[in-house]
């Protein structure tokens, strides 16, 4: 049953390109062309393995390579992927460069990504930058609209040193509460989409008190975009980066 869903949101992918796309809305890409092209690989795939008992579960989902720059998840269990698109928030004492912008938090929707992780890695690898490009609905409970991932949940800061990851959306989608504080950080690889000024870094988060369920580690990757300039010189006194990333939670 399970399988024969990611099937439909495999089609709901594919079909969504001529809504999407043809409308003006969003501007048609060889990277876009290349995502709908796998799409359509998978789906032929997957109706021959309908079957696969096994077709989302979270214990096939594996951190891409370059992370093991960072903390091993040793002895963890992948619970759920999510598409993060949002801001990341800066500050600057005055608009010259005599001054450097400073990280004030972050905001994001956080979108379900976690069948996708378990079965199609290299699709999941491109969604931040796809979704970079694409602006946020003014619907705040609508689904990603390039891959109709459904709203998981938010996250933003709890206070200036402690990111926080709300997977509650409904009364009846409670998934818990994640909060974290970096422990490790590694830069962008060379091919991630920088936007205007570089993509930010991959961090490795740690569950800290307050924390809701059995979650023990967060993993941003695959960031797109999100860094500031190097200096403030023409900047207001508070400014945001869009940004987009794949974000892992790991537990017990």
């Amino acid at each position: 049953m399970r399988f024969a869903l990611l099937i439909i949101c495999l089609a709901a992918i594919s079909l969504a390109a001529p809504t999407n796309f043809f409308d003006d809305a969003y501007e048609w890409t060889d990277e876009l062309e290349e995502f709908f092209g796998k799409v359509s690989e998978y789906i032929n795939t997957a109706k021959h393995n309908i079957r696969s008992p096994a077709a989302c579960e979270a214990s096939k989902i594996a951190l891409p390579s370059y992370a093991s720059g960072l903390t091993s998840p040793s002895g963890l269990k992948p619970k759920y992927v999510a598409l993060g698109r949002g801001t990341q928030n800066y500050t600057c004492a005055d608009s010259t460069s005599n001054s450097k912008p400073a990280a004030v938090g972050a905001v994001a929707r956080l979108y379900n990504a976690t069948c996708i992780a378990a079965n199609y890695p290299d699709l999941l690898a491109s969604l931040p930058n796809l979704a970079y490009k694409i602006s946020l609905s003014t619907n705040e409970d609508a689904s990603f609209p390039l891959a109709n991932l459904e709203l998981m949940g938010h996250h933003f800061f709890y206070d200036a040193t402690t990111p926080e990851f709300n997977l509650n959306t409904t009364p009846k989608k409670q998934g818990g509460i994640v909060m974290t504080k970096k422990q490790g950080a590694i830069d962008a690889p060379s091919g991630a989409f920088s936007g205007k000024y570089g993509a930010v870094p991959w961090l490795y988060l740690t569950a800290t008190e307050g924390t809701v369920g059995n979650y023990k580690s967060v993993y941003r990757v695959n960031t797109a975009a999100g860094s500031p300039p190097t200096t403030c010189k023409g900047m207001p006194p508070a400014f945001e980066m869009q940004y987009s990333a794949n974000y892992y939670f790991f537990g017990e």
